[in-house]
């Protein structure tokens, strides 16, 4: 009766040290996932667009619609000046309350199918003007809404008439150093065609250029020259929110984040998720909120893209801050954990792998031992 006891006892002990071995291995392994070399990678939406490297241009007639908004914050309110971009550079040189020598300016270029009078526009905006900065804001919705592939061929000239209008202001007493370059998903790459030309006309390079979740779609398989690169400006820095789909997953700053992953965001509402035109357009809120608070929103170094998509990356122990406190001696992969609540930013408690967004929403919705409907 012992020995059968004993027999009987060890089996079961047996039994528990295999099920929870079972249950480590699953575990590790939903935490570790990596795709097998058979599924290969993702290709993003439309990763190669046939023509779009064929020429565009814009004709006398439209060229008036494209526009430079003169965007300020005053006392009474915000004011914001339309400007034909052919003459804009000398109208500004007249406007006493635009300050181009003592002063920092900003050019912020939209985005597809997108337009200076947006509310998320007029944020980032009303921001650096607050910060005191020159502000201006491209108005090119009547061109960047023509079918996609045909709106990326525009990127091209948009971006070289505003380098122009860039370049042009050097003379009145804008300075390389004190110029940065902002733009949204199109508008990352039309501000780096506009990096390019006012390279080209001036011999020197903007001081920064933010990436917001630059566009995809057509510019995956071009070559860097032909969209934003880190040689468009002395520093670059790209915020990722949305690499497979309206976004691109490769490095294309000097410090690149990647939000929540880079794939998705969460959503504010935590049952209804974040899908691709959502998490897109969400960079834009995360650089206005960097804006308004600033170390807040701080990444954690990663090895690779790929940590950063499963936010493998908390075993580091560099960090950086995105927004105008941006290191730009750290330069890398930065992984950047975020809330799901507006304004989003986690400050010390992102660096905390237990309060990574997605994993500690999951716990906390399926912590029971016992699942019954």
């Amino acid at each position: 009766m012992f020995w059968r006891s004993t027999k009987t006892l060890y089996m079961a002990a047996v039994v528990i040290v295999v099920v929870m071995n079972t249950r480590e291995v699953w575990s590790r392994a939903a935490m570790t996932f990596t795709p097998r070399s058979e599924i290969g990678y993702p290709a993003g939406l439309i990763p190669e667009c046939p023509g779009v490297m064929k020429n565009a241009s814009i004709s006398p007639k439209m060229m008036p619609l494209l526009q430079i908004i003169v965007h300020r914050v005053t006392d009474k309110g915000t004011i914001r000046k339309p400007l034909q971009i052919t003459n804009a550079a000398k109208v500004v040189a007249k406007d006493k309350n635009i300050d181009l020598k003592n002063r920092k300016t900003v050019f912020y270029a939209v985005g597809f199918m997108d337009s200076s009078v947006f509310l998320q526009t007029q944020a980032v905006a009303n921001s650096y003007s607050k910060l005191g900065y020159n502000v201006f804001v491209s108005e090119t919705f009547v061109f960047l809404t023509y079918i996609y592939p045909k709106s990326v061929r525009l990127t091209r000239i948009i971006g070289k008439k505003v380098g122009e209008f860039l370049a042009n202001l050097t003379q009145k007493g804008l300075t390389a150093e004190n110029l940065e370059l902002v733009g949204l998903s199109l508008g990352s790459h039309v501000v780096s065609y506009a990096a390019k030309e006012f390279y080209a006309r001036t011999g020197k390079k903007p001081s920064r250029i933010t990436g917001l979740d630059p566009a995809g779609p057509c510019f995956r398989a071009l070559p860097p020259e032909y969209r934003l690169n880190p040689s468009d400006a002395e520093r670059v820095d790209v915020v990722h929110t949305n690499i497979d789909g309206f976004g691109m997953a490769e490095r294309m700053g000097h410090i690149d984040f990647y939000v929540n992953g880079g794939e998705f965001q969460p959503s504010d509402v935590p049952y209804i998720p974040c899908l691709v035109i959502c998490s897109h357009l969400r960079a834009v809120l995360y650089w206005w909120q960097a804006l308004e608070h600033s170390k807040k929103f701080i990444g954690i170094r990663c090895e690779s893209v790929q940590d950063a998509r499963f936010a493998n990356c908390y075993n580091n122990t560099d960090n950086n801050y995105l927004g105008l406190e941006t290191n730009f001696q750290k330069t890398g992969i930065f992984y950047l954990p975020t809330s799901n609540e507006f304004p989003y930013f986690m400050g010390m408690d992102g660096l905390k792998p237990e309060n990574e967004v997605y994993t500690s929403f999951i716990r906390r919705i399926n912590d029971d031992d016992g699942f019954v409907v």
